[in-house]
């Protein structure tokens, strides 16, 4: 199917995923060109995380901090998988390669980077990362990437995560995978799918009135690949099942996110090799 070599000079990142465009070559402008309504790439994920990791991986994001921040009036947190000694390089993206037969390789550096204890954490990145390799054939490569998990809060306070901002990511592909289980504690949430849109050239940020496409993760453990740069995205409203009463557990959709920088030639190679599994 498609292979690449090569790897991206751009590594401008940020902690919620949201991101401005890069400064781009002429030569990428161009390509640019190309681009359909709803991006270059979307890839369906089933199965990308394993139940079992899942379960595991869940049990240690309930032990680490997280710290809040505001999306358009709703409150998200983001965990803290990094250890303290590199906080300072925590948006830094780090390289890992897949080897000829795609299997993911040389991740020490990348799992350096985590808290202490979160073995289980790691794993679940790195089989995300795995997945993601394999989705798209990546055989001897090493590219640069991150990854980091949002927690959406369910609470007396806050039943409903509504009006989430379109908007493009920073990294020439990006993955997202359902963590939590739509229905928790005798209650849940609906909503979170993902939609993708044209952008409009006039007003950028807006989506094109008749081009949102919008995409449901099935289950705990699916994704979606897709060509962070040029598909304007956002995630969908969210409602809490039930009110949530006093001494009751909280409810929490929780999202990995995994930000990866091949070359933007390679992006472009690779929307066309994938052929009808590109949902574009």
């Amino acid at each position: 199917m498609y292979s690449t070599t090569t790897l991206s000079t751009h590594s401008t990142v940020a902690s919620s995923g949201s991101i401005e465009d890069l400064s781009l070559s002429d030569e990428e402008n161009v390509s640019f060109e190309k681009v359909s309504k709803f991006g270059r790439i979307i890839v369906k994920a089933p199965n990308a995380i394993s139940q079992l990791t899942l379960e595991k991986a869940n049990r240690e994001i309930d032990k680490l901090p997280a710290y809040d921040f505001k999306s358009k009036g709703n409150r998200i947190r983001e965990v803290d998988l990094v250890a303290s000694e590199y906080s300072k390089d925590a948006q830094r993206p780090t390289k890992v390669t897949f080897d000829a037969d795609g299997k993911l390789s040389d991740t020490e550096e990348f799992e350096k980077k985590f808290a202490p204890h979160t073995d289980s954490i790691k794993a679940m990145c790195k089989e995300a990362l795995q997945t993601m390799g394999q989705k798209l054939n990546w055989k001897n490569i090493s590219i640069e990437v991150r990854c980091n998990v949002l927690r959406y809060p369910f609470t007396p306070e806050q039943t409903q995560i509504c009006n989430m901002a379109w908007h493009k990511d920073g990294c020439n592909l990006s993955m997202t995978a359902l963590l939590s289980p739509y229905y928790q504690h005798g209650n849940g949430f609906t909503g979170g799918e993902l939609s993708f849109a044209q952008d409009s050239l006039f007003s950028p940020g807006v989506p094109v009135a008749g081009t949102i496409k919008t995409l449901e993760y099935k289950k705990p453990g699916d994704g979606f690949i897709f060509d962070g740069l040029k598909s304007l995205h956002k995630v969908e409203n969210m409602h809490l099942l039930h009110e949530i009463k006093d001494g009751e557990e909280i409810v929490e959709r929780l999202l990995l996110l995994c930000f990866a920088w091949p070359s933007i030639g390679d992006v472009i190679t690779l929307s066309e090799a994938l052929g009808e599994e590109n949902l574009v």
